[in-house]
């Protein structure tokens, strides 16, 4: 794990070093984590070049502070998208609600954030994700460096499968019930999900309209995953996407991609025979059994933690499955439309309390 932790402040004059930048690389390193290039304040113009080698990292800490009239530079993921993003807000006298920490970490497609605020010389931190996960809260520096870098490690290693254009000419089943069932639950999906105003992109997507829903449907050897930035409570068969697997492979037919969930809910249709429709939701579902391992959109370990509910409830020859994804949403698979109708769906708690 090679890292680079950008902090402090940049001026024209030199910036200024941070005490708790200062602390949490000194934790990082007596966690085993040596690999790390520090710059804890500096010019402004230092803190441009230092832009530009996060290309050489694939962990990047920025924590970089500047004064409110210079420009900002955050935009750490269009020049290294690969690298995994951890940045910082800093919340005296809880001036931002936490849906704006959201919006924030969002904005700048980090992987994890750290909130703080300094009172009486101590500092008190919220490490939290942006599926609004709290993974610390507290003043214990080792502590939230040690979850966090844990929690980073998991990240760094969880599987994930990416989506090839293939050649073929599939046309999209029209299933006029099941797509008005969709738009029906795309506003009781935001309403639940109640995200900030200034929200332009939520839970890990690279749209709002991912508070809305993420169907899916089987026909014959293909199945049909909603593409990613379409508005669910307008969605038609020119918004679904042909999908297959071909050794090991996925394919997807035309020009739009697929949803990030598809190596999730494909290997989930060949698991469970009956299984025809599936709705994804980043709410919860109310008395519905919950997976014990909280992993991001589109990971692949998410399948095995939701065939181990199914193993142990009924096996995975039933035509139905509500199932919450803890610190995620639910998932939601049935033989017949039908079966979906009338889900009494809850919205998670913001924070969600997953570590202490």
């Amino acid at each position: 794990m090679k890292i680079l932790f950008v902090g402090g402040s940049f001026d024209k004059n030199g910036g200024r070093s941070s005490s708790l930048v200062k602390k949490i690389t000194e934790e990082i390193k007596n966690n085993g984590y040596n690999n790390i290039t520090i710059h804890n304040g500096g010019t402004y113009d230092e803190l441009k070049d230092y832009l530009k080698s996060v290309k050489n990292y694939n962990v990047v800490f920025w924590w970089a502070n500047v004064p409110n009239d210079y420009q900002k530079i955050r935009n750490v993921k269009e020049i290294n998208p690969m690298c995994m993003l951890i940045t910082s807000k800093r919340n005296d006298n809880n001036k931002y609600a936490f849906s704006q920490l959201i919006s924030r970490s969002l904005e700048q497609k980090a992987n994890l954030t750290v909130e703080f605020s300094k009172a009486n010389g101590i500092f008190n931190m919220m490490l939290f994700d942006p599926l609004g996960n709290q993974w610390y809260k507290g003043d214990n520096v080792s502590k939230c460096v040690k979850i966090l870098m844990d929690r980073l490690t998991f990240l760094k290693n969880i599987k994930r499968q990416g989506t090839i254009k293939s050649k073929e000419l599939v046309t999209v089943p029209e299933e006029t019930e099941f797509f008005d069932l969709i738009k029906s639950y795309a506003e009781v999906f935001h309403t639940l999900i109640n995200p900030d105003e200034n929200i332009t992109r939520f839970l890990g997507n690279s749209s709002y309209r991912c508070q809305r829903g993420f169907p899916s449907f089987k026909s014959g050897n293909y199945i049909f995953v909603s593409r990613r930035n379409v508005d669910k409570r307008y969605i038609n068969r020119e918004n679904f996407v042909p999908t297959y697997f071909k050794d090991n492979k996925i394919y997807y037919v035309g020009n739009n991609k697929p949803s990030v969930d598809t190596p999730v809910q494909l290997r989930l249709y060949n698991k469970l025979p009956k299984i025809n429709y599936m709705i994804h939701a980043h709410v919860y579902i109310k008395d519905a059994k919950f997976t014990k391992l909280s992993v991001p959109c589109g990971a692949i370990e998410e399948v095995e933690e939701i065939l181990k509910i199914i193993d142990n409830n009924g096996g995975r020859n039933k035509d139905y499955y509500a199932i919450n994804l803890i610190g995620h949403g639910c998932i939601v698979m049935a033989e017949r439309y039908e079966q979906l109708k009338n889900i009494n769906y809850i919205p998670r708690i913001f924070p969600e309390v997953m570590q202490e």
